[in-house]
């Protein structure tokens, strides 16, 4: 049997779009700005947005007659492994922005990336630590490493043939949005100082070795980033937790950055069910 993913398609490309930042930031968007964008019939954009609405993905705003994501959608969302993640992670998060006085994320790996799927902003005059949603290089951050260190070595390699050639790459923008873009153009375009499978073997074991990962000024210049893994009931990698300081207020060798996330990770872990005594 044929499988017809055309529909779904268009489907798609439309919630997308109504997800953007630029939709955000204008209430939703009307049809012919969403043909225009889609570079679609006007009049199959209409039916595609009148269906959606019918199962309460997209909302029309009687006004405006812009459409925008809609609350089934949201309570559909909110079932998602990261959504319960970030829910359960928001209190040990607000708790390490508080001790290490700097933003706290919580990061899950995708493929040969990282991507934020919560922070918690620190008041910091200097910095705008907003990650959220945009996907980085995995080996260029703390959290990656911290992540892959938990894989066997059979997994490891296998991770480094898929993904490797993604360690000197720089960071793709998911929309338009000129916040992410002034996010992304901070982020360092020098080679990553993990380039061979063997170097990455290395980190992993140190990583193991001290209960948290860092990254000193691999991903952003002058910023040094502290991980460490989150485990489920099951034993299972979900993600990590990790904060960043500017190198110039580390005195001890990153050591207190790091015993911050790991004791975030640890109480985390343990409310998911991990043992405490693991």
């Amino acid at each position: 049997m044929a499988l017809h993913t055309s529909g779904l398609t268009r489907d798609l490309e439309v919630l997308e779009l109504l997800g953007s930042d630029s939709s955000w930031e204008q209430g939703g968007l009307g049809v012919q700005e969403i043909s225009a964008r889609l570079r679609r019939d006007k009049g199959q954009v209409s039916r595609v947005c009148q269906t959606l609405s019918a199962t309460g993905l997209i909302n029309r705003d009687r006004q405006t007659k812009k459409y925008r994501l809609g609350h089934h959608l949201y309570a559909l969302a909110m079932r998602t492994q990261e959504a319960h993640l970030a829910i359960l992670a928001r209190p040990a998060l607000l708790e390490l922005m508080a001790q290490a006085e700097e933003s706290a994320h919580l990061t899950v790996l995708r493929g040969g990336e990282i991507m934020t799927v919560h922070t918690e902003l620190a008041q910091h005059p200097e910095r705008d630590d907003s990650f959220d949603g945009i996907s980085l290089p995995a080996l260029k951050t703390a959290s990656g490493r911290a992540i892959l260190a938990a894989f066997t070595p059979d997994e490891l390699a296998a991770w480094w043939e898929e993904h490797g050639e993604l360690r000197n790459s720089t960071p793709r923008p998911t929309s338009d949005s000129p916040a992410e873009a002034r996010e992304l153009g901070r982020i360092r375009r020098r080679p990553n100082s993990i380039n061979t499978l063997m170097r990455l073997q290395r980190v992993a074991r140190q990583v193991h070795k001290q209960g948290y990962a860092i990254s000193n000024g691999d991903l952003t210049e002058n910023i040094v980033d502290a991980a460490a893994a989150i485990r489920n009931s099951s034993g299972i990698v979900v993600g990590a937790v990790s904060v960043g300081a500017r190198i110039n207020r580390i005195r001890d060798g990153n050591r207190a950055l790091g015993a911050l996330v790991a004791e975030s990770a640890h109480a985390l872990s343990h409310r998911l069910g991990y043992p405490p005594s693991s």
